[in-house]
């Protein structure tokens, strides 16, 4: 049985037929149309997001190797105000010291100069008590003898009282 080409022609069914070209054209027409520029355009936005997340890495990378620099001069910054601290905390220290030793040189100072104001202040008084003991032994015996004594007798009996005064006194 030989298939002819007319009853293959009669029996196919060209509905399905056109059917089939209008698919295939509309196939061909949005795959030129839609999907080669969908495809294009989400090539390149694949480009962009790798392109952002490329930069995003390396903004990610500078910001630790920022923040590992930042720490360290922190840690620098910190050690320097600590040594900064305790130069400081020496210095008054030392500041402190010398002040105490300015002021026990000075406390020595004014007890030593105290010592000798009051010396010399017992030393005159020492003094103008004999003057004063001397004067009412010269005026006693003066009374008791009735009489005037000289200026030279006031004298003479004058030192020796003060020498035996000093005499005794020294004892």
């Amino acid at each position: 049985m030989a298939l002819e080409w007319g009853t293959i022609v009669k029996n196919l069914n060209w509905t399905f037929l056109f059917n089939l070209a209008v698919f295939a054209l509309l196939l061909w027409l949005l795959k030129r149309f839609l999907y080669k520029p969908l495809l294009a355009w989400l090539d390149r936005r694949r480009e962009v997001e790798d392109a952002r997340l490329r930069s995003a890495q390396e903004a990610e990378q500078k910001a630790r190797a920022l923040l590992s620099e930042r720490e360290a001069e922190l840690a620098e910054a910190n050690r320097r105000a600590r040594e900064i601290v305790a130069q400081a905390e020496a210095e008054a220290q030392a500041i402190l010291q010398d002040a105490r030793r300015e002021a026990r040189v000075q406390a020595q100072a004014i007890l030593a100069e105290a010592e000798k104001a009051a010396e010399r202040v017992g030393e005159e008084a020492l003094a103008r008590l004999r003057a004063s003991y001397a004067e009412l032994v010269v005026l006693g015996a003066s009374r008791v003898l009735a009489r005037e004594v000289r200026e030279t007798d006031h004298d003479r009996l004058l030192a020796e009282l003060t020498a035996r005064v000093d005499a005794r006194l020294l004892q």
